[in-house]
């Protein structure tokens, strides 16, 4: 005499099966997602940082680059250190490529980059070197940035997920916005990880997720639980 399982036993088995692959596989899913993330976000900062110390080696330190324009920070001081495979100007980009902020939608103005060149580089990533300007009683201040998308035109193209930002401070070199002077603002300011995380400013990466490169670099290059994916 032969035991075998019956059809029912056999369909409540593979049930069960189903029910645990559709609980566990979205959160392995989501853990992978991030993990690409950061792994690709350390390797753009890297990548960064490299053509900014050739561009520093060629052209003095960036505490002496005399930048004006997006257009000239991105032709004198970085396309010359980076290998550019394809360029869009403002109008060029697909009609269907927005960047958005975590909780403020598109970012029309402030963490846009309407006025920069966007370089496609050979790994897929693109860059756009933007420079931002502001008056405060009667001085200029500029901010020359680097906003990155690590997976190119491809989507969601947000803040804090495939889009961040990075600043060339003139004695820190590159570091992810957040960590130095920011547009709007000429003093240091807290640079604590609840700050950059949570705010009160409206960049902090809970918000419109401008920091949140800040806060993955300063969780040593790990998405945390907290962290709003």
């Amino acid at each position: 005499m032969k035991t075998a399982f019956t059809l029912a036993e056999t369909l409540i088995t593979l049930g069960i099966i189903g029910v645990v692959a559709a609980l566990t596989i979205p959160s392995i899913i989501k853990n992978y997602q991030k993990k690409q993330t950061a792994i690709k976000l350390k390797q753009t900062y890297s990548l960064l940082t490299q053509g900014i110390r050739m561009a520093e080696n060629s052209l003095g330190s960036t505490e002496g680059w005399e930048i004006v324009d997006s257009t000239t920070f991105s032709e004198t001081y970085i396309k010359p250190y980076f290998k550019v495979i394809k360029e869009y100007n403002s109008d060029e980009l697909p009609l269907n490529y927005q960047i958005s902020c975590n909780d403020e939608g598109t970012c029309d103005t402030y963490g846009g980059f309407p006025g920069a060149q966007k370089l496609i580089l050979p790994n897929g990533i693109l860059i756009a070197p933007n420079i931002y300007q502001w008056t405060i009683s009667g001085k200029t201040y500029v901010s020359a940035t680097i906003i990155v998308d690590i997976n190119g035109l491809k989507p969601p193209n947000r803040y804090g997920r495939d889009v961040f930002m990075f600043n060339i401070d003139s004695k820190k070199g590159l570091i992810p916005y957040g960590l130095g002077y920011v547009t709007g603002q000429t003093a240091e300011r807290d640079t604590s990880r609840d700050t950059l995380m949570e705010g009160p400013e409206s960049r902090a990466c809970k918000k419109d997720g401008i920091y949140c490169a800040a806060v993955i670099m300063m969780d040593g290059w790990e998405i945390a639980d907290d962290y709003p994916w």
